[in-house]
């Protein structure tokens, strides 16, 4: 007799808590659940899969904090001013976002909670699917790529 989980556990999310980087992008790579003889004999993810996971994760974060870029000018001025209205002077949280990379390392898609602002939600999306990674993602890795990502206060040069 099978029986099946309607909410079955997430190997990745004990996998997020793990793995991330200090802000430098890498959080998780999100695995489909599968079968599996309990919960404590889960197969780790691949190496390549979680090397890949960083590029990305740093050419991503690499974008968010490009001072030259007028899109990043903009989002990293209502982040700003957000902190201020809210009284904050830490950074804000990391941001999770999944993302999903074509054969030819176009991101085509990318998921995120909102930000509160429709402007910088569709600022974050251009940053991260406007360029191409700068390699393919692996054939055998299963997407999305669950990345955790800092916006930083840029500052005047």
């Amino acid at each position: 007799m099978h029986r099946h989980s309607a909410a079955a556990p997430r190997p990745w999310a004990s996998l997020f808590r793990a793995l991330g980087l200090a802000g430098l992008g890498l959080a998780a790579v999100h695995m489909p659940v599968q079968a599996q003889p309990a919960p404590s004999a889960r197969a780790p993810v691949p190496q390549h899969w979680i090397s890949y996971a960083e590029l990305a994760g740093n050419q991503f974060q690499g974008r968010l904090s490009d001072p030259a870029d007028e899109t990043v000018q903009r989002l990293h001025a209502w982040m700003q001013q957000r902190l201020l209205e809210e009284g904050r002077t830490l950074p804000p949280p990391p941001l999770i976002v999944r993302v999903w990379v074509a054969p030819d390392g176009r991101p085509e898609r990318v998921a995120f909670d909102s930000l509160g602002n429709a402007q910088a939600d569709a600022d974050l999306r251009q940053l991260l699917t406007a360029q191409p990674l700068s390699e393919p993602p692996p054939r055998d890795m299963r997407q999305p790529m669950v990345l955790q990502l800092t916006l930083k206060v840029l500052t005047a040069s």
